[in-house]
């Protein structure tokens, strides 16, 4: 079959191969690179705390811990996003980099903002069943995006990836491109918040609601625009030793040594001051290994060593955006937040492998011969679910199923009132229909002061994770995002 924009899900070897053919025209295209930033929104921006309140939806922006808790009482949240395709490789570079442990004991959690283009869809349901957050960054990955686009994209993470519908929260507009109209298609369509602002130090705030408009990230021309309930979860950036902010991709820019003083510094800046949210923005492709381009195991292990040395603070935690969303709708003192239920880890209980994205019978394995391969001589994926019967495009992101219901070999579509953890969708059947359910503690035990990390561990073994203000000095904000895309 004739390969075209609309046929997507080609193999990671001709993703690789693609990669080094561009490796040498990439810088051309960087993703989100020399954005100019022409200042901040605050003398326009707006809101009235005694009015706008939680109870509401709403939140005013602000670099005050919420809840009027002092800094030493908040925790400092690391939120580790990754953007694109979910690719075993990738998959693989993305758990090497949360091999953290949060005070709780819980394993560290990350976001993937997931474009359609070669994602395989039996790991997006890994993903989100092992306690990751799972987010729309549109059907082709395209700035600017229709409604079409990220809608079709929601529409595969549900059908193939198992992810509930509900589930599907958040939002990253590809190469940070977005428009008041992409707010309120976001809004139209039930998203709980959006990922695309950047914030300059000056106007790095926690996360706030739109009702009042757009309190940074102005140069999008969006600052009046105003989406009441939709929240805006900032991009906090990374000022370099020359004062210019570096976003998305970090370790592209320098040295891993220069990287990480200037990653301990910004972090620090959060850590000692406000305590807004630290964010780390991934393209996993710059760390993964491919044939014919330059090892990235250097920059991998800076950034792991980084992740380590900020896990080894008090009160540190590595959150999904939507676990960061869920504190700022409650707050509570860091000394309280590993009692919150949504930072718990916990794994069903279930007697029988079954197509969930676990290893429900603990033999290390995860859906062992379960999954179906959807091939279409040129493209190619693995999912939980039925095959289509021809290539998902932007038009018909779901086509009719191969097989049809009745016949042998045919999967069930997950319903609106079961999780993915319990649904099987080869028997047809919700393991779970009670808050009763039996779920096992994959917490393990910390050290007194609570800190995270993992001892020994301060460089990307292969393997080891595989199964699993207003400044005139940031008038350019460089991010060093290749879109190989």
């Amino acid at each position: 079959m004739r390969f075209s924009p609309h046929h997507l899900f080609t193999s990671e070897i001709t993703l690789a191969l693609i990669l080094f053919l561009l490796k040498d025209t990439a810088i051309a295209q960087q993703e989100g690179a020399s954005v100019p930033n022409t200042g901040t929104n605050s003398k326009l921006y707006s809101c009235d705390p005694a009015t706008c309140q939680i109870a509401n939806n709403c939140f005013c922006a602000s670099k005050d811990p919420p809840n009027g808790f002092s800094p030493q009482d908040t925790p400092q949240f690391v939120t580790i996003t990754f953007d694109d395709s979910i690719q075993p490789t990738l998959l693989e570079t993305a758990h090497n980099l949360l091999n953290v442990t949060n005070p709780n004991g819980c394993p560290a959690r990350g976001t993937w903002f997931t474009s359609m283009q070669y994602t395989d869809f039996s790991l997006v349901q890994q993903w989100y069943s092992a306690g990751h957050e799972v987010a729309d960054h549109t059907f082709t990955h395209v700035g600017d995006p229709s409604e079409q686009e990220i809608t079709s994209c929601r529409t595969m993470l549900n059908t193939y990836g198992g992810v509930p519908n509900g589930k599907i929260q958040g939002f990253r507009a590809p190469f940070l491109n977005f428009t008041g109209n992409t707010l309120n298609i976001l809004k139209k369509q039930g998203f709980t918040y959006d990922s695309s602002a950047s914030a300059i130090p000056d106007d790095a705030y926690w996360p706030y609601t739109l009702d009042h408009g757009m309190a940074n990230n102005c140069w999008t021309g969006i600052c009046d625009t105003q989406v009441p309930g939709l929240w805006e979860i900032p991009m906090y950036a990374v000022p370099d030793a020359t004062g210019i902010p570096q976003l998305m991709d970090v370790y592209m820019s320098g040295t891993p040594q220069d990287v990480s003083k200037w990653s301990t510094d910004a972090f620090n800046k959060h850590y000692s001051g406000g305590r807004q949210p630290f964010g780390i923005y991934i393209h996993p492709t710059h760390l993964t290994e491919y044939p014919g381009l330059p090892d990235p195991k250097p920059k991998l292990d800076g950034l792991i060593s980084f992740i380590k040395s900020i896990a080894e603070k008090e009160n540190v935690w590595f959150v999904t955006n939507q676990q960061l969303l869920q504190w700022m709708k409650n707050p509570v003192k860091a000394s309280e937040l590993a009692n919150q239920s949504y930072l718990k880890c916990q794994q069903p209980v279930i007697s029988k492998e079954i197509c969930n994205g676990l290893d429900d019978n603990g033999n290390g394995q995860m859906d062992e011969e379960l999954t179906n391969n959807c091939n279409f001589g040129t493209t190619t994926f693995k999912t939980c679910f039925n095959c289509p019967s021809t290539a998902p495009t932007l038009d018909n992101p779901t086509p009719n199923p191969s097989m049809q219901n009745g016949t042998a070999g045919y999967r069930y579509p997950l319903p609106d009132n079961c999780d993915t953890q319990w649904w099987d969708p080869i028997g047809n059947t919700c393991l779970c229909t009670s808050s009763a359910c039996q779920y096992k503690d994959t917490a393990v035990p910390v050290s007194a002061s609570g800190a995270g990390g993992k001892d020994g561990e301060g460089s990307s073994a292969s393997g080891a994770a595989s199964t699993l203000g207003q400044s005139s000095a940031y008038l350019i904000l460089a991010t060093s995002i290749y879109a190989w895309l």
